[in-house]
């Protein structure tokens, strides 16, 4: 077979030449479906339809393989052919064989179908315009061709008899034309093994569009001549009577079901299926490129994209157009980053787009803007009108800026101008709508001031006038603004009712206003008062009214009662009110200011009245004193009593009372007794209790201190309230006293301590004693001796001194030279001098002393100098 076919090439080629210009329409519309099957019929005669194949070397049979891989396509004369259509429903590799068991040539030549459409790729064929995109010549004629992998070539299947397979997509469908050039009749084994799946019934391919586009459906009817089609599912179909070219806009991914029938024939029965597909919808890719935004120059751009899939593919380009010169653009880490840092080196206005790609929607882009900025500024200003206001104004002169800040960037506003500067130094500032900003001083000068001066605030009666006064500085002539009149002078008479402040400020004759002065003008409150509640009195008994007052200007207020009785002071009572009858009275109250008059009332009740009544067991006592008090009231006029005693006792419904102790006075007794009728009278019972008072026994004496050599002393009597008094003296001559200021000797020249008691007896029998001690103390005595005579002999070696009745705790001893030089010296009376001077006997002669101390009883200081004569 292989020699054979060899053999037959170059005849072939001869009979192509010859049947070129009688090559007749090539019936494919017979096609019949293929997908796998194991026994798959081939014919080995020329059908009638078809004597004459295909020439060689045209657009839809060309000489070279399309894939350059084996020999060429078809040869003229292979007209033992058959038409099969292979329908892709899932996109992948296309990989098939054709294998019979009795061997033979099988060569092949495959179309495109466009839209899966036989008739058009019959169409193609036989107009020689559609061109193959594969095609084998078999090299070996051993019944067994295809395509697939070099790898996956089916058993005794020859590399030169296999086409390389096709990458396809669902959807798509191929016309394969076999050439039985060894007419041989047999079942074959078809088989369909590649990743794409290939099916013969009625279908369609399976889709993925971009959301937003649409898809082209062609429903595959394999060996149907006049399909008739429904589409059970027609969300977005553009025909749903159309199985051809269907434009399908899905907005969600949609699985479609259409519906295919045939009418029966007389060489055919009726036919119907349903073909199932689905057209996946992908959102297409919708990248974020960020918000515009508006940067100072010099400072960083951070971009902040996103995109809609972490599986596509972004990256960034940027526009500099209209920027000069030519800006350096700088991304970090890289332009495929969503979020990279970049700078640039000029302003403007820069583009960055952000893109973002897939495979079914291809590249979609969002750019944002980002302007580059600066700004510079001038400034002006206006000084205050007057000294000391703040309308000046400041103006600052920024083109580019939006917002200005008069505070050094405190606050900022839209205005470039800004009123109410005092004098002094402002630091301004503009910043442009990026928030760039640049800041200056500003030096407002202040005019001359306008000041005012104005009256001291005062106090008026209600009723009353006050007088304000002003006056001013900082101009030649004034006139005076006034809070509550027109009148424009600097003295001006008020009468206000309540607490008022009037405000003044003064105008010169340059229109420039003083700040506001004020002068508060208060209004003594009016005069309030109390007057005696209503009283209740018993017949025959009067009682008192009793009135005081507030307010106004103070006292004295005059106090007028309806009685015609008269007062003057802080308060006023009229005595022995005593009506036969309940009678109301009234009180004029006034001051000596213009406040309004204040008039009060009260009444006076007239009942039965109890006469309070009370004794005591004693009288007249000695301090401390203890008194029992018995109420000796009526009792038949008594329902509650109450006591008062000047001491500050206080006892409530007690018929008997002891009070607590007490000291020397007159005590008053007040009984309160409230009748069963309701009447209430009190007795103050004065000087009714008489307690004596306890002498103070006390006493001096002289001299103090008493010396030891001068023991005779004077005692005087200090004592109060005295009448009688006993002196007791230990070891004193005489030892008792009654003499009011004894005198006693206590032994002499003896040092010591003697108590001395007085014992003070009053008119009324009271005692006291007192308790001192008399101390004796030594006398100072001083003995220096005038010569000394340090010659190492056994008499007058050294010299030293004698003292008592001083502070030895207190003492220092010097001796001197002619020159005034210490040349010794002693804190201890005790210390004797040998005569020497560091360590060297002195010359002889007259040296001088000082001795310095204080007394021992009273630190008086003392100071004793002397002289010693040296010999030898």
């Amino acid at each position: 077979m292989i020699s054979l076919k060899k053999f037959l090439v170059p005849l072939m080629f001869v009979v192509a030449a010859i049947s070129y210009a009688q090559q007749l329409p090539v019936n494919c519309n017979l096609a019949i479906p293929g997908c796998s099957t194991p026994s798959f019929a081939i014919v080995g005669t020329q059908p009638a339809y078809n004597t004459v194949d295909f020439s060689s070397g045209s657009i839809s049979n060309p000489s070279s393989n399309p894939q350059g891989i084996n020999s060429g396509c078809l040869l003229s004369g292979e007209t033992v052919s058959t038409f099969i259509t292979i329908n892709v429903v899932s996109s992948g590799t296309l990989q098939w064989s054709m294998i019979g068991t009795a061997g033979g040539c099988f060569d092949w030549i495959m179309w495109p179908m466009p839209n899966a459409d036989p008739t058009q790729a019959c169409a193609g064929i036989n107009g020689n315009t559609l061109a193959p995109v594969s095609c084998n010549w078999n090299g070996t004629c051993n019944g067994n061709t295809g395509m697939a992998a070099a790898g996956n070539l089916p058993p005794n299947g020859s590399p030169s008899s296999y086409q390389p397979p096709l990458n396809v997509i669902a959807g798509q469908a191929y016309m394969l034309c076999l050439s039985n050039y060894s007419f041989t009749n047999q079942n074959v084994n078809l088989n369909f093994f590649g990743s794409a799946q290939v099916v013969c019934g009625v279908s369609a391919a399976d889709q993925t569009i971009c959301q937003g586009t649409s898809a082209t459906v062609n429903i595959a009817t394999p060996g149907l001549t006049a399909p008739q089609f429904n589409w059970l599912v027609t969300n977005g179909v553009s025909n749903t009577t159309s199985g051809s070219n269907v434009t399908v806009t899905p907005t969600v991914t949609t699985t479609y079901s259409v519906q295919v029938t045939q009418p029966a024939t007389v060489t055919s029965s009726a036919f119907i299926d349903t073909a199932v597909f689905t057209i996946a919808v992908v959102p297409p890719p919708v990248p974020n490129a960020g918000i515009d935004d508006t940067v100072c120059l010099g400072q960083p751009i951070y971009l902040s994209g996103s995109i809609s899939s972490p599986t596509n593919t972004p990256s960034w380009q940027f526009l500099t157009a209209g920027i000069t010169p030519t800006p350096t653009v700088t991304f970090a880490p890289n332009f495929n980053s969503l979020t990279p840092t970049v700078t640039v080196n000029q302003v403007g206005l820069y583009s960055f787009i952000l893109r973002e790609n897939n495979t079914i929607c291809g590249m979609f882009r969002d750019t944002v803007r980002v302007l580059v900025t600066n700004i510079s500024q001038t400034t002006s200003y206006t000084p205050p009108s007057c000294g000391g206001l703040s309308d000046g104004t400041i103006t600052i002169t920024s083109p580019l800026a939006e917002e200005f800040s008069f505070n050094n960037g405190t606050t900022w506003q839209t205005a470039s101008t800004q009123g109410g500067f005092a004098a002094g130094t402002y630091t301004v500032c503009s910043r442009n709508f990026a928030g760039c900003q640049t800041c200056s001083q500003v030096v407002v000068i202040d005019p001359p001031v306008v000041t005012i001066s104005a009256s001291a605030d005062t106090l008026i009666c209600e009723n009353g006038t006050a007088t304000l006064i002003a006056s001013a500085t900082g101009g030649t002539s004034y006139t005076f603004n006034w809070d509550f009149t027109t009148n424009t002078g600097a003295t001006q008479l008020v009468n206000p009712l309540v607490n008022t402040t009037y405000t003044v400020y003064a105008t010169n004759q340059n229109n420039c206003d003083s700040p506001v002065e004020s002068i508060v003008v208060s209004v003594r409150n009016p005069i309030t008062g109390t007057i005696s509640i209503e009283d209740t009195i018993c017949p025959g008994y009067p009682t008192s009214l009793s009135a005081s007052a507030v307010g106004g200007i103070g006292v004295p207020y005059t106090f007028v009662w309806s009685t015609g009785e008269t007062g003057v002071g802080a308060n006023h009572t009229i005595n022995n009110v005593n009506p036969s009858y309940t009678t109301t009275y009234t009180v004029t109250v006034e001051d000596v200011c213009e406040s309004t008059p204040l008039v009060m009332t009260t009444r006076v009740v007239v009942a039965p009245l109890p006469i309070p009544l009370i004794s005591t067991d004693i009288n007249n006592v000695c301090e401390p004193a203890v008194f029992n008090l018995t109420n000796e009231t009526d009792p038949s006029m008594v329902q509650d009593v109450f006591w008062s005693v000047s001491n500050g006792d206080m006892f409530q419904n007690q018929s008997t009372v002891t009070t607590s102790p007490m000291w020397d006075g007159m005590y008053d007794v007040q009984l309160i007794v409230t009748s069963p009728q309701g009447c209430i009278d009190s007795t103050t019972f004065y000087n009714y209790l008489n307690v004596y008072p306890k002498p103070i026994a006390d006493f001096r004496y002289s001299p103090n201190p008493v010396m030891m050599f001068n023991t005779k002393v004077k005692f005087v009597n200090y004592s109060i309230n005295g009448d009688t008094y006993q002196w007791f003296f230990t070891d004193g001559n005489p030892s008792y006293s009654a003499m009011e200021d004894p005198t006693v000797f206590y032994p002499d020249g003896v040092t010591g301590e003697y108590d001395v008691m007085l014992i003070t007896t009053s008119e009324y029998g009271c005692v006291d004693t007192a308790m001192q001690t008399v101390i004796v103390l030594p006398e100072i005595l001083l003995y220096a001796p005038n010569a000394f005579t340090p010659d190492n002999d056994e008499f007058n070696q050294d010299w030293g001194i004698s003292i008592s009745g001083v502070d030895i705790y207190d003492f220092q001893l010097l001796i001197f030279n002619r020159w005034g030089e210490i040349i010794w010296e002693a804190n201890d009376p005790a210390a004797r001098w040998d005569g020497t001077y560091n360590g060297t006997r002195v010359q002889q002669g007259v040296y001088t002393w000082t001795i310095r101390t204080k007394d021992v009883i009273n630190d008086a200081k003392y100071e004793w100098n002397g002289f010693i004569n040296v010999l030898k």
